[in-house]
């Protein structure tokens, strides 16, 4: 009778699964961390979305720790894979490196979005909000998509980089990024978007469990828009 022959899993894939395991825990947990007044909101206020703008007001930590995340993504995935990952280092140097222009990017967009929040529920029931209503909606959607491309700017590009685009620049060219590849961005947006229900839902388990994997999903659709700019940090063409 022949023998039922189990599947077996190399060393090497032992590893890999693990270095991905690892890396999204630790992006969680740094995430919390990071964000540790937002955290504690969620987890404390029974109901968010009534609360919205002052979990608006807490949301410019955000925009570092999403950097932080893309760079603890960009080490572990895109890097030399040599040693033993290193997420949390990989998250809080690419934090630190880009803290001030991402905490200007994240305190922007939280403008933008409180004001097209205020719009809508100022002008909600009546004519003139449904026909302003779609164009608001599509100012925050650009919004966040072209925030998600500079944020992986700033975490991609070292900080002695002198021939990096200045934040101004990056800001532009990520505009129009984000209307070119308009579908790729869509895709981040639900990925993001995800995160953001799933860590209302279920702030534990999204926070330790849901965020990675979405955000990464996000952060390798950037990077592949980005490559699009040979000037933007060091990203090598994707094929």
């Amino acid at each position: 009778m022949p023998q039922l022959k189990l599947p077996s899993m190399s060393s090497h894939g032992f590893e890999l699964v693990f270095g991905y395991l690892y890396t999204g825990l630790a992006v969680n947990v740094s995430m919390v961390i990071a964000n540790a007044p937002l955290a504690a909101a969620v987890l404390l206020v029974r109901d968010p979305a009534s609360a919205w703008p002052f979990f608006l007001l807490l949301s410019p930590t955000l925009a570092p720790s999403l950097a932080g995340a893309f760079g603890a993504f960009e080490a572990h995935a895109f890097g030399d894979g040599g040693g033993v990952p290193a997420p949390f280092a990989a998250f809080w140097r690419a934090w630190l490196r880009s803290v001030r222009p991402a905490l200007a990017v994240g305190v922007a967009l939280g403008a933008l979005l409180l004001l097209v929040g205020l719009d809508l529920s100022g002008t909600a029931g009546t004519a003139a909000g449904a026909l302003v209503a779609p164009v608001l909606l599509l100012a925050a959607a650009l919004g966040v998509a072209v925030a998600l491309l500079v944020l992986t700017g700033l975490a991609l590009r070292p900080a002695d980089d002198a021939a990096s685009l200045s934040l101004g620049a990056l800001v532009k060219a990520s505009v129009y990024l984000a209307l070119r590849r308009a579908p790729i961005s869509l895709l981040s947006l639900a990925a993001v978007a995800g995160a953001c229900v799933f860590v209302l839902a279920q702030p534990v388990l999204g926070a330790m469990l849901g965020v990675a994997p979405l955000l990464f999903v996000a952060f390798g659709n950037s990077r592949a828009t980005l490559a699009l700019l040979s000037a933007v940090a060091r990203v090598p063409a994707q094929g």
